[in-house]
């Protein structure tokens, strides 16, 4: 990672590593804090259904924010080639995320409630483009920001500032789930009055976090060493029968996700659960993905990778499961009695709990399992082509929206058990490898925090 033939060039000063571990720090935190209220799968798809009765548009919210920003990282590990530009690149795309934010905040702050009973297409149009600058900024500055973190931190601290940065993102995650229940919930402002205060707020953080980025100071000799591409390794990865069988796994549970954006939607149109009851789902995701964490990284020491993503397929069929069986719950006398109204909202909930599990799963063991099965002078192709495939796969949302608006939500929610259902079995086929080194993984809540990831 870093230079040994000058050492006081390669590791920053002992003067500058308190201060560069702070700064790490608070970047991330801000970084984790922003995606989380601004989840594209709930918040922002949830915001264009407000907008739009076009399913296919709903499901393509998602769709975009995970292809975008996983195809945007892929010129953006050609910035780290030139470390003493890092800084700049990561400060631009926080400041281009605050002000596509900030400008979808005006817009719907400006916006009268009157004029949406007309039409809604000037502020969806400027959704849409606000959410494709946000995304492809947030794709591009993802790894020069990184790098400029690992850059900044000896060898000899970063366990350490590992595991306090999993710590400072899981606060945060509760921290941006709480503010949103806040922002969104009851006695806030009508729509998109509501949505712009949390757009604004989204704004602001961001514009702490580009400060904070222009606060690091890069170090020029530590350039990071990746292994060399050539595109005419691209494909070679499919002719590993253990790769082809670990990405045929991986497509199906990416497929699974097409349910994700529609499961609140559902909540909210057949079972009468309120809007401002949004709140409890994202914190219901963030808590399972910060209680699970624990447990997989546990269950990753006692039983491999391969365990914890057959857990991951399995929590994947829960939502589904229980958006299809509720309404005929709720009909049994016995069953209202004993949970009341209330019965909906919590059962939801420990839908979008499991979703966070499988997601934090997917997010730790993902990369872990295809580390050591990628040949190393082979590992960069392995990575690219998985990444390059869960981008278009990404795109299951719109085929969703499709699905229920040809159908209906129940076809949409067979299909994905019947899919997740294909994705356990296949579980069962992914070869066995062995991790001998394992490091905390850092908390992202990114678009892409488990799809977007080999």
């Amino acid at each position: 990672m870093f230079s040994s033939q000058d050492p006081e060039l390669a590791f920053p000063e002992p003067r500058r590593a308190p201060l560069a571990s702070v700064l790490g720090l608070l970047v991330s935190a801000l970084n984790v804090l922003a995606e989380v209220m601004l989840l594209p799968s709930l918040i922002l798809a949830f915001f264009a259904a407000e907008l739009t009765p076009s399913y296919p548009l709903i499901g393509l919210v998602p769709a975009l924010a995970a292809s975008l920003w996983t195809v945007a990282r892929v010129p953006a590990h050609l910035l780290i080639i030139r470390p003493s530009r890092q800084q700049q690149w990561a400060f631009a795309s926080a400041l281009v995320r605050a002000g596509a934010i900030g400008v979808l905040a005006f817009a719907a702050m400006r916006t009268d409630p009157s004029v949406l009973l007309q039409s809604g297409r000037p502020l969806l149009l400027t959704f849409f483009l606000c959410l494709m600058v946000y995304t492809v900024a947030g794709g591009l500055g993802s790894v020069p920001a990184a790098s400029l973190i690992r850059a900044a931190i000896s060898p000899d601290q970063r366990t350490d500032f590992s595991l306090r940065r999993v710590l400072a993102g899981l606060a945060a995650s509760i921290l941006g789930a709480l503010l949103v229940g806040r922002l969104l919930g009851v006695g806030s402002p009508a729509f998109p009055g509501n949505y712009g205060r949390l757009f604004l707020v989204a704004a602001i953080f961001l514009v702490v976090l580009a400060v904070l980025t222009a606060l690091q100071r890069p170090v020029p000799s530590a350039a990071a060493r990746q292994p060399a591409f050539a595109p005419r390794t691209l494909l070679r990865p499919l002719a590993d029968g253990r790769y082809l069988r670990y990405l045929a796994f991986r497509l199906l549970l990416a497929a699974t996700a097409a349910v994700d954006p529609f499961l609140f939607l559902y909540a909210v149109i057949r079972l009468g659960i309120p809007a401002s009851s949004i709140g409890v789902f994202v914190l219901a995701g963030v808590l399972g993905w910060v209680v699970s964490t624990p447990l997989w990284s546990w269950l990753e020491r006692k039983a491999q990778p391969r365990t914890v993503l057959q857990a991951a397929a399995v929590l994947r069929l829960i939502a589904p499961t229980l958006a299809l069986l509720l309404p005929q719950l709720l009909t049994v006398e016995q069953f209202q009695s004993r949970f009341g109204s209330n019965a909906p909202t919590v059962a939801f909930a420990v839908g979008f709990l499991a979703i966070g599990a499988a997601l934090a799963a997917l997010a730790r063991s993902g990369p872990a399992y295809l580390a050591p099965l990628a040949p190393r002078h082979l590992s960069t192709s392995y990575g690219a082509l998985t990444s390059g495939l869960l981008a278009l796969a990404a795109f299951a949302p719109v085929v969703g929206g499709l699905i229920i608006q040809r159908f209906s939500y129940e076809a949409l929610f067979v299909a994905t058990i019947l899919v997740g259902l294909a994705g356990v079995l296949s579980s069962g086929w992914l070869a066995e490898v062995i991790v001998t080194t394992r490091q905390p993984q850092p908390v992202t809540l990114s678009p892409v925090a488990a799809e977007g990831t080999g």
